[in-house]
């Protein structure tokens, strides 16, 4: 599996680079400046490959002496730091959109009208992103790599900023450059969306946030179909990046010996784990009338 997702983020980079050196050039040389922010948005992608390829080496460590429970949340750092890149990028596209729209509203400096191969340049980006999109996509579902999933939407939102650029181009070769600008800014706004959504569910697993009620509720329910289980008294679960641990108390006969009462706890324990995408089930009995 390590080997497969990190073919999968070197391919992502290799054609990101690929995009960051066509978006670039063409955009200044082609006088684009949608084309231009966005290949500056190509850019931080790269970086983001780049600690992908850093963070997922570690993530993928055997549990040690240090690290009992494994390594997995470097991958919650990934996530964390990619939302605080794509933030950085989208505040500095969005400036210079501002900045450039004031300045021809001012008339303090002559813009001229894109080439038109920058339409073809856009067109040919939105392709590759739509690759890389569906590629992350399917990787991350295969594997249940929440980096990967990130990198899918990050991709997917790049298809929608590059979108916009090409509409702003083909708007700018019949004389409304001003959306040129416009666009930088939309681009700016989209990249901002796309990072609170990825660093809220970065937060979430670092704080070891709590799944949904209904794969609780799930859990809970699969517990008491388990000979032996009177009730759940108590049930705790916490995410651990798409897996879980869960923490629960059950209720058995106080007549039954402690062999019996253990040998319930473990059907509980391999249930939960067989089930679920459980890392560690950990079960207290008490005894009831």
């Amino acid at each position: 599996m390590k080997k497969r997702v990190n073919q999968v983020i070197l391919i992502s980079l290799i054609l990101n680079l690929i995009l960051t050196a066509i978006k670039l050039s063409f955009g200044y040389v082609g006088g684009s400046h949608a084309l231009v922010s966005d290949g500056y948005n190509s850019l931080s992608d790269v970086f983001v490959s780049i600690v992908l390829v850093i963070f997922l080496h570690i993530a993928h460590k055997e549990p040690d002496e240090n690290h009992p429970y494994g390594h997995e949340k470097y991958e919650a750092l990934v996530y964390f730091i990619l939302g605080m890149m794509l933030i950085l990028t989208a505040g500095l596209i969005g400036f210079d959109g501002i900045r450039n729209l004031v300045r021809y509203m001012n008339d303090e400096i002559g813009f001229v009208k894109p080439s038109l191969y920058t339409v073809f340049v856009a067109g040919i980006a939105i392709v590759i992103k739509v690759f890389l999109f569906i590629l992350n996509r399917q990787a991350a579902k295969k594997f249940h790599s929440p980096s990967l999933k990130a990198d899918a939407l990050n991709h997917l939102f790049d298809i929608f900023s590059t979108s916009a650029a090409l509409i702003s181009i083909v708007l700018a070769q019949i004389g409304l450059l001003y959306f040129e600008f416009i666009a930088s800014i939309i681009i700016a706004l989209i990249i901002i969306k796309s990072s609170l959504s990825i660093l809220k569910e970065a937060i979430a697993f670092l704080v070891d946030e709590a799944p949904s009620l209904e794969v609780i509720e799930a859990i809970k329910e699969t517990a008491l179909k388990v000979n032996g289980v009177l009730r759940i008294d108590d049930i705790k679960v916490r995410r651990h990046m798409s897996q879980y641990y869960v923490d629960m108390e059950i209720a058995v006969k106080k007549e039954l010996s402690l062999k019996m009462a253990h040998d319930i706890s473990e059907d509980v324990h391999d249930t939960i784990e067989d089930v679920f995408k459980v890392i560690h089930c950990m079960v207290h009995v008490n005894p009831i009338d």
